[in-house]
C-alpha cells in the first residue's frame, strides 16, 4: 500500500467538496456529484465508475452507522485531484472502527462487509483516523493521466510547486519547534505560532482562542482585533460556534459575509476529550480553499500549542503543590512549637503528653507553664476543624491564654477573659474552640480546673476512684460573656490527671479508639490503680489507640495530657 503525500489543489484548481445529511438520498447526490467533477477533469469512464462505487459504499457506511441519523449534523466528502491519482477524505461523526488489514469477501448470506471489501479492492491507500469530532477516512486511487504532451510542462510546474509547498511547510514546523524552546510566555508562544501559520497558509487574518474556566479567551491575533471573551457554548462568531458544537473543522470556500474572507479554516483542537481552544485563519486575497498539506500544518501547530498549554498547566500545578506543601510544613512547624518542651519534675509533679493530627497539621494543642514554687498551669484545647485554618486559630488561642498570665491561679476568670477577647473574631470565622484549663496549686494542695465545652478532665486517685470535670459552659466563640466556675480537687500522692480531645472517641478512625468518654475514664481508672508512672501510662494509652504512625487512619486529631503527683 503506497504512502499518501499532501497535494496543493489550488495549484491546479482540481478540488471538490460536498456535505449533506445522513440519508441514502444524500449518498446518491454525493457519488454522482463526485462523478461529474471527475468527468469534467477528464478522467476516463473506468475511473468514474470506480469512484462512484467507492463513494457510494463509503457513504452507505456513514449513513447505516449514524445511530439514528444524527439530526442537524452532516457528513462530508472532499476530493483532491493530483497528477496520476485521486484522493478522497470522508469525514463523519459516527463512532469509529478499526479498518481491517486484509478484508475478505464475506459469505453470500452475510449482511455486512462487502462495502469494505470493495473499497479495499478499488483503492491503493486507506487510512481511518479517529478524532474527538468523529472519523476521517482517507482513500487514494492512482490512474494513468491522459494529459496531452503540451500539458506536461504545466504538470511538472504544478508538481514542483507542490513539493516546494511541502518543503516550506516542513521547514516552518522545524523552525517553529526550535524557536518554541526559548519562549517562556504562553502568549508569546501563541503569537509566534499564529504568525508562522499565517505565513505557511498565506492567511492575512487569524486568531487563537483558548479555553479557561469554561471561557473562550483570545491568546493571540493576526491582522484583526481581539474578540471579547465568552462562554465556550456561546461564541458570537458563527464559524467558531459551529466548530465547537460539532467538534469538526469549519471551512470558508466562498466569500463569507461575516468575516469578509474569500477562504478560511476554523479548527478546534483537543487533548483527549478536553477542548483546549480554537485556531481560525482567513484569506482575504485568495479564494482557493486550504489544501490537505496546509490543513495538516494547522493541525500540527495546534497540537504544538495544546502540548505547550498542558506543559504550562503541569508546571503551574507543580509550583502550587510545592507552595502548598511548604505552607503545610511551616504550619506543622508552628503547631509543634505550640507544644511545651519536655519538663523536669516540678516539686513532685511530672508531665507528659501526645499530639497527633489527622492531617499534617490540625487544631489540637496542649500547654504547660511552670509557675515557680506555686505549681504549674496547664491547657488542653481543640479548635473546630482541621488543616491550616485550625492550626492558625490554635496558635492565636495559645497566645491569648498566655497573655492572661495574671489569672493562671484563677482558671475560671482566665477563661472568661479569653472568651471575651476571641469572641468577635471566632464569630466572623464561624469557628469555636473547646478548652479546659487548670492550675496545680502545690502550696494549697489542690487542683483547680475550668472547662469550656471540652471533653471531661479525668482525675483519678491512687485506688482507682476518679472524678470528671465536665464542661460547664459552651466552647469559646459561642458566647461573648460566659461565666465560669472552677472545680477544686485535693492533691494526693499517686493521683493522676488526664486531659484529652474528642479524637480519642471518634468512631470514624480506622485504628482502635474508645467508643465513649465513659470508656476513657474507666480505662484510666484501671490503668492508674496499679500505681503506674506517667510514662508507662502514656505508652499504655498509645497502645490502646493503635499506636500507628499512619495519619491517614485518623479522622480527627488525637491529643492528650497526663500529669502525675508523687
Amino acid at each position: 500500500m503506497d504512502s499518501l503525500t499532501p497535494i496543493r489543489p489550488e495549484a491546479t484548481g482540481q478540488a471538490w467538496q460536498w456535505s449533506g445529511p445522513y440519508t441514502l438520498g444524500a449518498v446518491r447526490e454525493a457519488s454522482t456529484g463526485a462523478r461529474k467533477f471527475l468527468a469534467d477533469m477528464g478522467l476516463p469512464e473506468a475511473e468514474l465508475a470506480a469512484w462512484e462505487l467507492i463513494l457510494t459504499e463509503a457513504g452507505n457506511n456513514c449513513v447505516i452507522h449514524s445511530a439514528g441519523g444524527l439530526p442537524g449534523q452532516s457528513w462530508q466528502v472532499r476530493l483532491l485531484l493530483a497528477p496520476g491519482r485521486v484522493i478522497a477524505r470522508i469525514h463523519d461523526g459516527n463512532e469509529g472502527f478499526e479498518w481491517p488489514e486484509d478484508p475478505q469477501l464475506p459469505d453470500d448470506d452475510s449482511e455486512s462487509g462487502r462495502g469494505i471489501f470493495l473499497i479495499h479492492t478499488l483503492t491503493g491507500f486507506r487510512k481511518q483516523e479517529h478524532h474527538p469530532g468523529g472519523n476521517i477516512l482517507t482513500l487514494e486511487r492512482r490512474h494513468t493521466p491522459a494529459a496531452p504532451a503540451e500539458d506536461l510542462e504545466a504538470t511538472l510546474d504544478a508538481m514542483t510547486e507542490e513539493l516546494a509547498s511541502c518543503y516550506e511547510s516542513l521547514s516552518a514546523i522545524f523552525r517553529f519547534a526550535a524557536e518554541a524552546r526559548h519562549t517562556t510566555k504562553l502568549g508569546d508562544f501563541a503569537a509566534s505560532l499564529l504568525q508562522h501559520l499565517g505565513t505557511v497558509t498565506s492567511s492575512g487574518c487569524g486568531m487563537l482562542r483558548v479555553v479557561s474556566r469554561n471561557q473562550l479567551t483570545t491568546l493571540a491575533t493576526l491582522g484583526c482585533e481581539a474578540p471579547p471573551a465568552c462562554r465556550v457554548d456561546a461564541s458570537p462568531m458563527p464559524l467558531e460556534a459551529a466548530a465547537v458544537s460539532t467538534r469538526q473543522d469549519q471551512w470558508i470556500d466562498a466569500p463569507d459575509a461575516d468575516t469578509g474572507a474569500l477562504s478560511g479554516l476554523v479548527h478546534p483542537f483537543y487533548h483527549e476529550d478536553e477542548l483546549m481552544g480554537v485556531v481560525s485563519l482567513f484569506r482575504h486575497d485568495l479564494a482557493q480553499p486550504f489544501n490537505a498539506g496546509e490543513v495538516n500544518v494547522v493541525h500540527t501547530f495546534a497540537e504544538f500549542l495544546a502540548q505547550q498549554m498542558l506543559s504550562r498547566r503541569h508546571e503551574e500545578e507543580s509550583i502550587r503543590s510545592s507552595l502548598a506543601r511548604r505552607e503545610f510544613e511551616l504550619a506543622a512547624a508552628i503547631q509543634q512549637s505550640l507544644l511545651p518542651p519536655p519538663l523536669p519534675d516540678l516539686a513532685g509533679v511530672s508531665v507528659t503528653g501526645h499530639c497527633e493530627s489527622a492531617l499534617s497539621i490540625g487544631g489540637d494543642f496542649y500547654d504547660l507553664i511552670p509557675c515557680g514554687e506555686n505549681g504549674c498551669f496547664f491547657v488542653i484545647a481543640d479548635v473546630m476543624g482541621k488543616g491550616v485554618a485550625a492550626s492558625m486559630i490554635a496558635a492565636v488561642t495559645r497566645s491569648t491564654v498566655r497573655a492572661f498570665s495574671d489569672f493562671y491561679q484563677n482558671p475560671a476568670g482566665l477563661l472568661e477573659r479569653v472568651a471575651l477577647q476571641m469572641h468577635d473574631d471566632l464569630e466572623k470565622l464561624e469557628m469555636f474552640v473547646t478548652i479546659a484549663v487548670g492550675f496545680v496549686d502545690v502550696p494549697e494542695g489542690v487542683v483547680r480546673v475550668a472547662n469550656a465545652g471540652h471533653c471531661p478532665v479525668v482525675i483519678c486517685q491512687p485506688g482507682g476512684d476518679f472524678t470528671e470535670v465536665d464542661p460547664e459552659r459552651p466552647p469559646i466563640g459561642l458566647e461573648r460573656n460566659p461565666v465560669f466556675t472552677e472545680s477544686k480537687i485535693p492533691l494526693r500522692r499517686g493521683m493522676r490527671l488526664l486531659g484529652y480531645t474528642d479524637g480519642l472517641v471518634d468512631p470514624r478512625n480506622q485504628r482502635p479508639s474508645f467508643e465513649t468518654q465513659s470508656d476513657v475514664a474507666n480505662w484510666f481508672s484501671a490503668a492508674v490503680a496499679p500505681g503506674l508512672p506517667i510514662d508507662s501510662l502514656k505508652s499504655s494509652l498509645l497502645e490502646s489507640l493503635g499506636n500507628s504512625t499512619d495519619p491517614n487512619t485518623l479522622a480527627d486529631d488525637q491529643t492528650f495530657l497526663l500529669i502525675g503527683f508523687d
